[in-house]
């Protein structure tokens, strides 16, 4: 481990500029970051050269995210500046979609036909920022942006699940300081408190037919007690037409965001110069997400309908109240412990592994509430808490050039009869290559390649609330296979004073 300069040398003023320009520098294209799943993968391009198996290895600052008790090996003041490239491609076969109408006594409308398929590509380029500095031989300090969380997914207006999904945007990024002590030469400890922002922007379509038939079926109840069996039939006939007919389907989007905290505690145990333990724990942050629902009604309603629709308590029209209002969604993201190991085998190979748990069970049910007395929109989810197994490699093949391959497993926290739209997980394995490689003394850059392989991934899900009434439900269910691939890139600058 290399000590070229005394970390005291450098003026305290100095580390205050270079930390708030590199903030800057992270926060500039942060617009432009999208994510694709729920977890974000990969944090830094040396991790994802070893598909997230180098916790231990502690070789530069973004070891921040995976121990920041690492950081005390670490000289001087560091810099790691990382942009990932995440490329996923998923495939959605329709095996027939419909929508019900519970007490109607109709037959399940189809939405789609068996065979349609939704290509669905998307694309993500978010950058992270890491840097340490070393204040004594027993005290370090260190600070990560990073991008822990995030979704995007975009279907056709038309498909089968409009009623359950059509647009999801869920984005996050994290601020992570921390103060890492040495207490004896083997051991390490490391204390943080993470600041996340979340956003999160859904939309999906609403079957106002269902609602215009509802009320059609009610009118003719009401004329079969009244004694015109004639007109009741006609009214049921109409109710029958109107119901699952696309042409009244408006919708509804829903955008909020979160300011929220979490703390983080990790452990570093050199057994020897070759061999090093870590642990790492991340602390579950609670986010209310606040913000507005917007609800579209389509021109096609009778004007009668659009008024039961839109009307409030108290008004002799009725409670739907689908008018514009605020809304908030409370989430907590999960804990996460990870165990890791590195030994250097000689001057050229280094082994490493982490096993690492996340208490996704946390996630049982997504409810949105509105401001107004619309009732709630409630998704299950039942999450489980789930495992991710890495194993990596380095091999130093010249003194500027060290390449780095691994594998991991990732178990999906999600049962095939909860998978929703939104989140259409499965168990995955990421394969990666990555090299080090060294410009001078000081600087050197990290590039990553990853494939990702998601396990097929059958979903049938219906939108009933999960049983809790009332509910903002269409009884939407949408049914098919998915089949998803994913290729990540990355690129890190790794700059030493």
């Amino acid at each position: 481990m290399a000590r070229p300069i005394q970390a005291h040398a450098l003026p305290r003023q100095h580390v205050l500029a270079a930390l708030i320009a590199s903030g800057l520098a992270f926060f500039m294209p942060l617009d432009q970051a999208q994510a694709a799943g729920y977890r974000f993968g990969t944090q830094s391009a040396s991790g994802e050269g070893t598909a997230n198996a180098n916790g231990a290895e502690g070789e530069d600052a973004s070891a921040l995210f995976a121990n920041p008790a690492a950081i005390t090996r670490l000289s001087g003041l560091r810099f790691s500046g990382v942009i990932d490239y995440v490329k996923a491609d998923i495939k959605f076969v329709d095996q027939g979609s419909f929508v019900s109408l519970p007490g109607s006594g109709f037959q399940p409308v189809p939405i789609s036909r068996a065979g349609d398929t939704q290509a669905i590509t998307s694309t993500a380029v978010v950058p992270h920022l890491y840097a340490s500095y070393q204040y004594s031989d027993t005290l370090s300090f260190g600070a990560g942006m990073f991008v822990p969380f995030g979704a995007k997914l975009e279907y056709a207006p038309s498909w089968g699940g409009r009623y359950n999904l059509n647009a999801v945007d869920l984005k996050s990024i994290a601020f992570n300081p921390n103060v890492a002590w040495k207490p004896s030469k083997a051991v390490s400890l490391a204390f943080g408190i993470t600041a996340q922002r979340m956003e999160g922007d859904l939309t999906r379509a609403v079957p106002y037919g269902s609602v215009y038939a509802s009320g059609l079926l009610a009118a003719a109840q009401q004329a079969a007690v009244g004694g015109a069996p004639g007109l009741a039939l006609q009214l049921r006939q109409q109710a029958a037409q109107v119901f699952g007919d696309a042409s009244f389907d408006g919708s509804i989007r829903v955008k909020g965001d979160s300011w929220a905290f979490g703390p983080n505690l990790a452990l570093m145990w050199e057994l020897s110069e070759q061999t090093r333990l870590g642990l790492a724990w991340r602390g579950s942050i609670a986010h209310t997400l606040k913000g507005n629902a917007d609800w579209t009604q389509p021109s096609t309603l009778p004007p009668t309908v659009l008024a039961a629709i839109t009307g409030k308590p108290g008004d002799g029209h009725s409670k739907l109240d689908h008018n514009d209002s605020g809304a908030s969604l409370s989430v907590k993201t999960p804990d996460s412990l990870s165990m890791h190991a590195f030994h250097q085998i000689d001057s050229r190979f280094a082994v490493m592994a982490d096993a690492t748990w996340y208490r996704y069970s946390l996630l049982q049910t997504l409810r949105i509430d509105f401001d107004s007395t619309a009732a709630p929109s409630v998704t299950a989810e039942h999450w489980k808490d789930s495992w991710r197994l890495s194993a990596g490699a380095n091999w130093r093949v010249s003194p500027a050039l060290m390449l780095r391959a691994g594998v991991s497993y990732d178990k999906s926290p999600v049962d095939a009869v909860y998978r929703s739209p939104a989140l259409p997980d499965s168990d995955r394995t990421w394969y990666a290559l990555g090299a080090n490689i060294a410009i001078n003394k000081q600087a050197s850059v990290d590039l990553s390649f990853g494939y990702v392989k998601l396990k097929d991934a059958p979903m049938s899900a219906t939108d009933d609330g999960a049983g809790i009434q009332p509910c903002s439900c269409a009884y939407s269910t949408v049914r098919g296979n998915y089949e998803s691939t994913a290729k990540t890139f990355g690129v890190q600058l790794n700059y030493q004073f």
